[in-house]
Parts: structure tokens; sequence; C-alpha cells
């Protein structure tokens, strides 16, 4: 099968991306237009805050929450640089936003803007041109990074050479890095006329993205489902590189193309917190504000040994993570609990199979060692909001689990023992779930009662279907 990108226009309501090869899912994105994304955006904002205890300033860019700017994260700092020596109080200043608004966060921003083409990345303010970590050959970079000193002397920018650029010509990559010195002074235009907080530059739509960032010469088909989408991909394709409009084809099939291609249940697993494993292991995915947690578990027992099931499980829950982490976006601090293995080389040959599978990862990851216990700890950027868009769980909150009707129940009793005790002479009304109220009902003939007689005051339980699980409330009346 070959290795084809597709995209799904059909609904509306989001556009899909996914990159498929051997019938796998390799890459995917995902866009609502109702909620298009910041990332790649560049602003004229204004600083409304400076926070010099974490050396970092707020700007407003205009998105409703301000963006957060580290000392870090401005052009040309060092490591003993002030966020007072980059950002003053009230002016104005030209960012860009690396990491979507999480919850109520904002958005992470930096000072050191870079427009990424197919070929190149200009980096108008100077910083760490260079070639990508993801083109292999030692034999080759030499002669990559002449190249990229000649592109950078001709732009007098820094730039860095893309994956898909290491096979383009001279001529190509010339033709792409004037495109992107155009774009670059028009932002500049744009910068000087506008008041802050204004939006310069907005990042292309996923179809735009999908061809620029996913479409590389390996890609032998771009499969598109509607005609408008198709034809705004024909537009982009022709700007992008000549050539590339002559991979693209229109799904025009009554079956919907994530489907044709026999991909969908592959993206429904993106919602589920358990990734099931060959040999009836699993992986278990846990978000937290501050890291993902990775638990490895082991399926059934085979003939060989615990030892050799757990490497085979390891094995494989290796190259898994490394997807999933790609496909989920999921990022930060990435704790790994692997089955605890014995001998000391299945543990390297687990960490090498889990540093090859990384490498697959277009954003930046950072991996650790293998510890002791088969902790593996990582790093990755995060640059969306996550592959599957959440809201907290009306019913636990967030905490993944709910209180038990006997719980509820004994909670409820503690607050009508409290108000008991209280002054006043009215009866008690608790108005809780059907469950904790049939357990409260149990204890009417012991405790409740007891605390009848001892209060004067009647205590009636109210059975209530509308409360979810753990709610409850108590009322004089």
């Amino acid at each position: 099968m070959p290795r084809v990108l597709l995209i799904n226009t059909a609904e509306p309501e989001e556009t899909r991306a996914a990159l498929v090869e051997e019938g796998r899912v390799e890459e995917f994105r995902r866009e609502r237009p109702a909620a298009a994304g910041l990332v790649g955006n560049i602003y004229k904002g204004r600083v409304v805050n400076l926070e010099k205890s974490i050396g970092a300033a707020f700007l407003d860019v205009g998105v409703g929450r301000n963006g957060f700017l580290h000392v870090s994260a401005c052009a040309a700092a060092t490591q003993d640089d002030r966020i007072e020596d980059h950002c003053t109080l009230g002016e104005p200043a030209v960012v860009q936003v690396t990491r979507e608004s999480i919850g109520p966060k904002g958005p992470v921003l930096t000072a050191e803007v870079s427009l990424p083409g197919r070929l190149l990345v200009l980096l108008p303010g100077g910083g760490g041109g260079g070639i990508s970590r993801r083109i292999a050959g030692e034999e080759d970079r030499p002669g990559l990074k002449a190249l990229v000193r000649e592109l950078e002397k001709r732009s007098g920018c820094a730039v860095i050479l893309r994956t898909a650029g290491a096979g383009a010509t001279k001529r190509e990559l010339l033709r792409e890095l004037r495109q992107l010195q155009r774009l670059w002074a028009a932002v500049e235009a744009r910068a000087t006329e506008a008041e802050a907080p204004a939006l310069l530059h907005s990042e292309s739509d996923l179809v735009g993205r999908a061809l620029r960032d996913m479409a590389d010469h390996q890609v032998e088909e771009i499969w598109v489902d509607t005609p408008e989408a198709f034809e705004r991909a024909r537009e982009t394709a022709a700007a992008i590189q000549p050539g590339m409009a002559d991979r693209l084809r229109l799904h025009e099939a009554r079956q919907p193309l994530f489907h044709a291609f026999a991909i969908e249940e592959q993206i429904d697993v993106l919602r589920s917190r358990s990734v099931p494993l060959p040999g009836g292991g699993s992986v278990v995915f846990d978000r937290t504000e501050a890291l993902v947690a990775v638990d490895v578990n082991s399926g059934r027992r085979d003939a060989d040994g615990l030892e050799a099931a757990a490497f085979a499980t390891n094995l494989h829950a290796a190259v898994e993570i490394a997807s999933q982490l790609r496909l989920r976006d999921l990022g930060g601090v990435v704790v790994v609990d692997f089955i605890d293995m014995r001998q000391a080389e299945h543990n390297r040959q687990v960490e090498r199979a889990f540093r090859e599978a990384l490498r697959r990862d277009r954003a930046r990851v950072r991996p650790g060692r293998m510890g002791p216990f088969g902790i593996f700890a990582l790093t990755r950027q995060r640059t969306g909001a996550g592959a599957e868009p959440r809201r907290p769980c009306p019913r636990c909150a967030g905490a993944g689990a709910e209180e038990t009707p006997a719980e509820t129940a004994l909670r409820v009793f503690r607050e009508l023992r409290a108000r008991a005790a209280g002054a006043g002479r009215k009866d008690l009304r608790a108005r809780v779930g059907p469950e904790a109220a049939a357990v409260l009902e149990g204890l009417r003939g012991g405790v409740v009662k007891a605390l009848e007689e001892e209060s004067g005051r009647r205590i009636r339980v109210r059975a209530d279907g509308s409360l979810p699980p753990g709610a409850w409330a108590v009322d004089a009346v």
C-alpha cells in the first residue's frame, strides 16, 4: 500500500489530515474552524504585566487571554538576562504563538519569530539556523551545512533546512527563500502600521499545513474529499512545489474517505485511555496538568517465562507509545513505566527501540535514560491542544473516579449530625442521588434514628435522580 496523505473536509465542523503508511496512521491532525488554532500566528502585542520573579511577561495579543513570554524566548536572550531587559510595561512587541491556550492558561509566545516553508524555515530575528535533526546520513551533513550558510548569506537571516529540503535543488531552495523573505517583509510592514494588539500573520489552515508539512517526496498520493478543498489544495500545491499537484486525487466515492482507507477505527482509539498491544498487553495513558503518565501492562504469560513475555510486550509498547505521543500530541514531561525486566540487555534493547521510534516525531523530543524498575522519562514539545478535544467530565470533575454511594451517604450523615448540633429546632432534609439515598434509608433504623431522638428533629431523605454521583444538599425545613 503506498504512503498516502488523506485530507478529510467533508464535515464543515472539522477538518482532519492523516498520513498513512502500510495501512497504519503515522501522523494525524485535526482542526475545527470554529476554534481555529493560534500556533504559528504572529501578533503585535502589548506588554500588560511583568512577573520578574518567574522571568516572564504577559502580553495582550487580542485573543481573550494574555500570552506568556518567558525571558528565554526573547530574541538574543542570554542566561543572565532578566525579563525587564527585553520587555517594557505598556510597550508593543512582535511575538509568535508556539503553544495553544490550555485550560485557563493563555498561549505561550516567543519573540524569536520563524516562518516555515516546505523546504526551509526562515528565522528573521537570527538564532540557531542549521539542518533538521531528522536528516539522516552523516556524510551529507557538511555539504548541507555549507549550503545553509550560503542561503543565510543571501538572505541576511538564519535558516533551517527542513527534512524535505535535503533532496531539493539549489534553485528550489532559493525560490522558497525568496517567498519567505517577501512574506516577512509584509509582516514587518503591517507591524509598523498596526496598533497593538493586532494580528500580523495568520498560519495556514489545516489543508495548507498538511500539504506543507506532511506531503514529503515519499507521499505518492494526496486524497481530498470535496471539490472545493481539492481546488484550494491544487492552488496551494502549485505555490509550494511544482509537480505536487500531480499527486492530488479527488475522492468521489460515497464511502467516507477515512472509512475507504480503513483508518477510522485507528482514529477512534485516540479517544481511549487504553491501547491494546499484540499478545494481550496494553498501554494506558493518564494526563495531569504537569505530566503524562504511561503505564505498560502485561498480557498473557508466554510459555518461555515472565522475562521473555515482559521483553516482548515492552518492545511492542515502545513503538506504540511513540506513535500515540505523536497522534495524540501529548507533551510536557512524559513518564513511561515499562514492565520491569531482570536482564540488563533487555533493558538496553527496549531503550534503543524506544529512542528509534521517537526519531519519527516532528516535534522536539528529549529522551532520558531507562531508570530502575523500567522507568523512562522524556520531554516532548506540545504545539496543539491535543488530537482529541476534551472537556472535564461533569460526573467525576476530572478525577477519573466517582465517589461510592456509601461514601456519599457517610458525608451526608456527618453534615446532618453537624446541623443537628447547631442552634434551631427546624427539621432537616437531605437531598441525594438514589443510590446514596438507599444507603441513608438503611441507616434510619440505627444511627439516623438515634440522631433524631437526640436532636429532637425529624430527618427526611429525598432521592433526586437529577443529581450526579457524589452530589448532595442538606437544608433546614
